[in-house]
């Protein structure tokens, strides 16, 4: 297989693999695994199939083709692409279920190294909020470390198990219902290595492990990547399993031309090309006169071209139609090989779980595994539940590899999981970039750092820290303690410290025509002692103490304006649900967000008052439409006007053409309704461009006299937005009641 080695061609393997993932019916019982290939009358076939990456989607063309014309296949064997293709086929999934699988899926959601982010905990999804960048390095023994790989495999290991569930976990490939062989490559010593038996998936999965962009397999002590490497053709395996002929199909990537090599990557992906192609050519080169070469057109087919699926099927079919005049000899009777197919593929009855065994795992807790998958025990094998549950334990963000099978041992069907977690941790450090400009001198500049220190103790309790620098500074930790296995309670012990800059206006006209009066700084202190409730992959509830205390003064401008200075110390609870399937461009789910605060005098408060705020958000979509509501308000009741005002709108997406925070005020409400259809995708990045605007209406009053802006506003907004690999990135233009208006350039989340 040759991949172009660019940002993108390092996801091609998964998105291959995540066309399937949905299961579809695979026999299982163990007769069907010892089905004879056919009569000694007729000479034996053997099919080849290479690697490509999305151009292999053409070999499901060819198997609709071979199966419509009635020709046996006595032999399968692959490499990468082709060993999924393959395997899945050996095992007996047919061409017209392979295609459907294909045309069904949503690529760019393929392209993920996690679950989706509904199947997340809430404190991994706290993270999207604030840290746009996707990467992570870590800290071990004392040492930096980087991921072994681009990309992750756990979630790609589960998709290909969920396809050959009912494969029996270990077996010998030449009792499935074709016999099969699959090629990798021993990283270490630059061997092919053939499979014969073994787990089906895992196999899979190895020979198609891209070097450098997905981690290497471990299997038998071998470190193994892809089969392309060395034998992405491998017409000597069939031959050697016993074919008379061989129908050979070659999609591999062509050498890429001159004008594509004034790179270190366009020299680095030829290297590669030119290795696979050496290979290629020296299979071609033991092809007999009785031998058919396959060689599909996909001149317009790339091999991260997966959205032309349908391109690469059809001209799969077309080649094949091509051949099938030298292929009509060996044709069976329509009556018999009807009765062959359904041999290969009669159902059976999924297997009953009798106990859960994690294997693999030094910082984890295995009971934590156990707990989540406990549902499972005693009940019939349901790979959708048991993805689910993994998901929530994956998306935990411990480990490097999440993976299980069925095995039986004394005479119980035991749900084995193998987990290895991240090598690069249990110190995770991720990082967040903000930036925005109304082009009219306003602008802000953010840089935060968050370092997590998980599993502190058996029950899995994690050390957070973060920084942030720019215009609001902020430094804050945690130590969040889980009280079961489940997480089901939890104690937080937080605290933080805060600056922020905010500019005050005074009305000069009627409307919304402000002057800015000075420029306040805040600094804000707070500590929180929190016992917590936990849902799941849902949300939580927190409740308990807390300490604030502000000190607000001026910094530029009328310095003869008061300063303030309050205690705001008592007691908080929070509750918040989080099931948006992105932290911005959410094309589905929906957030809610609430809580109170109660300032005390016996905590030590100025004075007694009540603090509320809330939020909601919902988006849901049609084809490639969304719409996305939103609304949220906030009240403050206190006997006495007092000190900063704690509320603020204004800014893209805000109350869009008025400057950020230009109107303030103890009692705010907003409600905000978003539309944005996505018109592409990032060539670089495999993400969203969409294209979008926005109605909205918002008012805040109350607070000290200078401060107070009562009136109702209006807003609106048009806008580009690109969801990339630095966080989302806004271009767009606003316009708010009183002739307000403004242009905007926004990365990080509004």
């Amino acid at each position: 297989m040759v991949i172009r080695f660019t940002y993108r061609s390092v996801l091609v393997c998964l998105a291959c693999c995540a066309a399937f993932a949905s299961s579809a019916q695979l026999p299982s019982s163990n007769e069907r695994f010892a089905i004879p290939t056919g009569s000694a009358a007729r000479p034996k076939i053997g099919l080849v199939l290479s690697g490509g990456g999305a151009r292999g989607l053409a070999h499901i063309g060819v198997l609709k083709e071979l199966e419509a014309a009635r020709i046996p296949i006595d032999f399968v064997a692959g490499t990468s692409m082709g060993s999924i293709v393959g395997g899945l086929y050996a095992s007996g999934m047919p061409p017209a279920e392979l295609e459907r699988r294909v045309l069904a899926m949503d690529w760019d959601s393929m392209f993920a190294d996690r679950p989706p982010r509904e199947e997340l905990s809430l404190r991994r999804k706290a993270d999207d909020q604030k840290l746009s960048l996707p990467f992570e390095i870590g800290m071990r023994d004392g040492a930096f470390r980087a991921p072994i790989a681009a990309v992750g495999s756990s979630g790609l290991e589960r998709m290909l198990k969920a396809l050959t569930h009912e494969v029996p976990p270990a077996i010998e490939f030449d009792r499935l219902p074709i016999p099969y062989r699959a090629v990798a490559t021993d990283l270490v010593s630059g061997e092919a290595v053939v499979f014969d038996r073994g787990n089906l998936a895992a196999v899979m999965r190895a020979s198609m492990s891209v070097p450098a962009a997905f981690a290497p397999v471990e299997i038998g002590g071998r470190l193994l990547v892809d089969g392309g490497l060395v034998n992405n053709l491998p017409v000597d395996l069939v031959r050697a399993m016993g074919a008379d002929i061989v129908i050979a199909v070659n999609i591999g990537t062509p050498l890429l031309p001159r004008e594509e090599l004034g790179s270190i990557l366009g020299v680095g992906t030829q290297m590669l090309n030119i290795l696979t192609e050496q290979n290629v050519r020296a299979s071609l080169a033991l092809l007999r006169s009785n031998d058919i070469l396959v060689t599909p057109d996909l001149s317009l087919v790339t091999a991260m071209d997966f959205n032309k699926g349908p391109e690469a099927i059809n001209r799969g079919a077309e080649a094949a139609r091509g051949v099938l005049p030298l292929l009509t000899a060996y044709a069976l009777p329509e009556t018999v090989y009807s009765s062959r197919l359904r041999a290969l593929r009669a159902p059976s009855q999924p297997n009953k779980i009798d106990a859960i065994r994690v294997e693999g795992g030094t910082l984890v807790a295995p009971q934590t595994i156990e707990v989540a998958l406990a549902a499972n025990v005693g009940t019939a094998f349901d790979e959708k539940r048991i993805e689910r549950d993994l998901s929530w334990v994956f998306g935990r963000g411990d480990f490097e590899r999440l993976d299980y099978r069925i095995v039986n041992e004394r005479d119980q069907n035991v749900l084995l999981v193998s987990a290895r977690e991240k090598s690069w941790g249990p110190n995770f450090f991720r990082f967040g970039f903000g930036f925005n400009s109304d082009f009219n001198g306003a602008g802000q500049f953010s840089l935060i750092g968050n370092h997590t220190r998980r599993w502190v103790n058996s029950l899995g309790a994690e050390w957070r820290n973060e920084v942030q620098v720019g215009r609001q500074q902020r430094l804050s930790t945690e130590f969040y303690q889980p009280l079961n296995a489940a997480e089901t309670f939890f104690l937080s012990a937080s605290a933080e410290r805060r600056r922020r800059l905010g500019e005050v206006s005074v009305q000069i006209a009627e409307g919304l025509t402000t002057r800015p009066l000075a420029e306040y700084a805040s600094r804000e202190t707070r500590a929180l002692l929190d016992l917590g409730v936990a849902f799941g992959r849902y949300g939580e509830l927190r409740l308990g103490p807390v300490y604030e205390q502000q000190v607000v003064t001026p910094r530029i401008g009328d310095l003869a304006l008061p300063s303030f200075r309050a205690n705001q110390s008592g007691v908080q609870a929070s509750f918040t649900i989080d099931q948006r399937s992105s932290a911005v461009f959410a094309k589905s789910g929906y957030r809610l967000e609430a809580s109170a605060q109660k300032a005390l005098d016996a905590f030590g408060a100025n004075a007694s008052f009540t603090r509320y705020q809330w939020l909601a958000e919902h988006a849901f979509s049609i084809g490639s439409n969304t719409v996305d509501v939103a609304v949220r308000g906030g009240s403050v009741s206190r006997s006495q006007a007092q000190g900063y005002p704690q509320f603020e709108l204004g800014g893209f997406l805000q109350l869009s053409g008025l400057r950020s925070g230009q109107l303030r005020g103890d009692r705010m409400n907003f409600g905000r309704l978003k539309a944005m259809r996505q018109i592409g995708t990032m060539p670089a990045f495999g993400r969203g461009i969409y294209l979008g605007g926005s109605l909205e209406a918002g008012k805040v009053y109350g607070g000290a006299t200078v401060l107070e802006f009562d009136r109702s506003v209006l807003g609106g907004s048009l806008f580009l937005g690109l969801d990339t690999s630095i966080g989302p990135l806004y271009l767009g233009a606003g316009r708010a009641s009183g002739r307000n208006h403004s242009a905007y350039l926004y990365l990080g989340r509004p």
